[in-house]
């Protein structure tokens, strides 16, 4: 788990932006957790931080 105090950001509304925005950033991340049977989680407000959990299984 990585988790910081910054400014945080709205994910759903990142996530919904990045067709036009033509970005992969976040998308692309889950899309790895869940071709090696990982979960990832995100979870941010703004001015709230950021948190990100990445649980791969080890079996």
């Amino acid at each position: 788990m990585v988790e910081d105090d910054g400014t945080g950001f709205d994910v759903g509304a990142t996530l919904e932006s990045y067709a036009a925005r033509g970005s992969l950033g976040l998308l692309q991340m889950r899309e790895s957790a869940r071709l090696i049977g990982a979960q990832l989680s995100l979870d941010s407000s703004p001015g709230q931080g950021t948190r990100v959990r990445l649980v791969i299984p080890t079996e």
